[in-house]
């Protein structure tokens, strides 16, 4: 984004500056090394109440430290210093990267340096999650009073902020931080006061209460079932307890980050049941809150659905747990109509929030904003920013303006396929009941694709599996090109695509191809420019799982919020963006020129067509594949005439 405003005609005048956490901004090597951003804000906020700061050298680095020596003030928090970078950010614009080198120079603070600049700054570079989640908005200071909000490559908004205030927890991970809070209690018990024992003593019997739920002993372990928040406490015999005054304790005591430190010079045995007398204990303690009320929970439960869970190894509690119960706690003050909890058992014992309706969560951004731009390139379909996002946040109508522009390429520079059959006649239809008998199809597809284009061919899949099971039935296949694949591991992926991108530039090269796969880590946010992708091919419509609870709750919802039908418009259009950020993948520019062939007879629906960019759908095609090699052909054989 920085670089965009570089290149507008406003840049040079343009006071821009970025906003970014401490695990990025920090540049003192005696705090940056934690890694954990958590303990990393805990070590600042700490060094800032010490009295003597540490010595640096001429070159900006902390000296170490006598043996045993407590660590001082930050010596990069002088304020001449962070004024200094402050006036140098917004003299010019910065990234990240820059602000964090000329703080490196300065000896002062990109953190607090770039969060003075804010105040002064046009325009305010921040992650979604600093604008979206109003903690770590306002302990930002960002105001939202009366300027303009600018959420750009918004098409997965309404899920990230789903994902922002989602929530989840493992079985293990609840009895690692209740075996971790039991021994810090029993550790320091004497120096608590009765009010910080009492609310420690609360958590930890909320706690037990959700690992009592997990661990019922039911007929069919693989079943899963959703709850309202109200249920849930009721089902877990926690509903006595104020969560709210919970948080506040947790949060103002920071025992979040004393429990990491102390788990960290006294290691847990976190899984360890309780003894007999603590289950005792509970036992009192459970009859007398039944004493003041009995309620019942036959009848709490929502649905529950019999779900076949993907067999995998227990979920290993990384990290510190405590912070993941943190969030799930908040969760539980959510409003009950806008929340479910879903209880999965099994090989994957965990408990799930799911936030049903994510503009909830939007509605202090639309009413203080003077104004709320939500833009991006496959934007489709508008009416779920409209209604879900906009109406649903309390804007009125006549508050919401829509625009949308053309492509910069012009028709002629695309050519967009549907492709209904393949080589033999047979019906292409990548359904999840059918996928498996198309290796024969896709073979003789992908070959007569490879030998067809010069350049890049990047193939999109619906799911992992699928590639890995097309990848083994094209084992014995010479496609002239070398075939390269998305690895899983996100460490890999610059490796991938540059081993890519060197195949099909170096000399007399006839290209590449690239196995990928909808929704992973290539469909989004790169692009394959020029000869990196002349051709995308998006291997069937990537539905989501229908039997997912999470999904089937979702539908439910809309369907009741909005009326029947609009839980199936939401699950289409899942699919449809998934596709629509693999299209757009390729033709970056004016210039550029491209191929897009959609695999399946299904993309030939009104419906479908419909939720295609307007751009690709202007010049839609359908056809047999024998048909389309042709049209590729002599669309190919144009655009090199055209650029010679």
């Amino acid at each position: 984004m920085v670089g965009e405003i570089l290149k507008s005609p406003f840049g040079v005048n343009t006071r821009a500056v970025s906003l970014s956490s401490r695990q990025n901004y920090c540049i003192n090597p005696l705090v940056s090394k934690l890694k954990n951003i958590a303990l990393i804000n805990e070590r600042c906020l700490d060094m800032q109440k010490k009295s003597k700061a540490n010595k640096v050298d001429s070159d900006g680095k902390v000296l170490k430290r006598a043996k045993g020596m407590s660590s001082g003030q930050c010596p990069y928090n002088k304020q001449q210093n962070i004024d200094d970078l402050r006036d140098s950010a917004l003299t010019s614009v910065c990234d990240v990267e820059d602000l964090v080198k000329i703080g490196k120079q300065l000896n002062a603070c990109p953190y607090y340096a770039s969060r003075k600049a804010a105040e002064d700054a046009h325009v305010v570079l921040v992650p979604y999650n600093t604008l979206l989640h109003k903690n770590t908005r306002e302990s930002i200071g960002l105001k939202l009073k009366n300027n303009v909000v600018i959420v750009d490559e918004a098409h997965n908004l309404l899920d990230a902020l789903a994902q922002m205030y989602s929530s989840e927890i493992s079985l293990q991970q609840l009895q690692d931080a209740r075996g971790r809070l039991r021994a810090y209690k029993q550790r320091y018990s004497k120096r608590f006061s009765a009010q910080n024992l009492l609310c420690i003593n609360q958590i930890l019997f909320v706690v037990s209460g959700i690992i009592s739920l997990l661990d019922t002993k039911i007929e069919n372990q693989s079943k899963s079932a959703v709850y309202t928040v109200e249920a849930f406490v009721l089902s877990a015999e926690i509903d006595n307890y104020n969560m709210f005054k919970l948080l506040k304790f947790c949060r103002t005591s920071k025992i979040a980050h004393k429990l990491q430190n102390y788990s960290s010079m006294y290691p847990i045995d976190s899984v360890a049941p309780p003894n007999k007398e603590q289950k005792n204990a509970r036992a009192k303690m459970k009859d007398f809150l039944d004493s003041i009320e009995n309620k019942t929970s036959g009848s709490n439960v929502v649905s529950t659905e019999e779900v076949t869970l993907t067999p995998a190894k227990s979920t290993v509690a990384v990290g510190n747990p405590f912070l993941a119960f943190l969030s799930f706690l908040e969760a539980l003050t959510c409003t009950y109509e806008d929340g479910r909890i879903i209880v999965h058992k099994g090989d994957q014992c965990k408990v799930q929030f799911l936030l049903l309706n994510p503009a909830e969560q939007f509605k202090e951004i639309v009413r203080d904003a003077r104004a709320v731009i939500v833009a991006g390139g496959t934007m489709k379909p508008i009416s779920e920013f409209r209604n879900r996002l906009f109406v649903a946040a309390g804007a009125t109508n006549d508050r919401i303006v829509e625009f949308s522009c053309d492509h910069i390429i012009p028709p002629e520079n695309i050519l967009p396929l549907v492709v209904t059959k393949g080589l033999q006649g047979e019906r292409m239809l990548f359904n999840f009941e059918n996928r498996f008998s198309m290796g024969n199809c896709i073979k003789q597809t992908l070959l007569e694709i490879s030998s067809t284009v010069k350049g890049g061919i990047v193939v999109f899949f619906p799911s992992y599996k699928y590639e890995a099971w097309v990848y083994q039935q094209l084992q014995d296949v010479r496609f002239g090109k070398p075939v390269f694949r998305e690895p899983q591991n996100t460490g890999s992926v610059d490796s991938v695509l540059n081993a890519y991108a060197c195949a099909i530039r170096k000399p007399n090269s006839t290209g590449a191809i690239l196995f990928s796969v909808v929704g992973g880590k290539l469909s989004e946010g790169l692009n394959f420019s020029d000869d990196l992708g002349r051709c995308v091919v998006v291997v069937g419509l990537p539905y989501a799982n229908i039997y997912s609870p999470e999904l089937k709750e979702k539908m439910v919802y809309l369907d009741k919020t909005e009326g029947a039908g609009s839980g199936q418009q939401f699950y289409e259009a899942i699919c449809m963006k998934s596709v629509n950020q693999c299209i757009g993948r390729a033709v970056r520019h004016k210039d550029d020129y491209a191929c897009v062939l959609l695999l399946d007879d299904r993309y030939d629906r009104l419906g479908t067509k419909n939720s295609l960019p307007n751009w690709i759908k202007r010049s839609l095609q359908t056809c047999v594949f024998a048909d389309g090699v042709k049209s590729m052909k002599d669309f190919f054989s144009r655009m090199k005439q055209a650029n010679k």
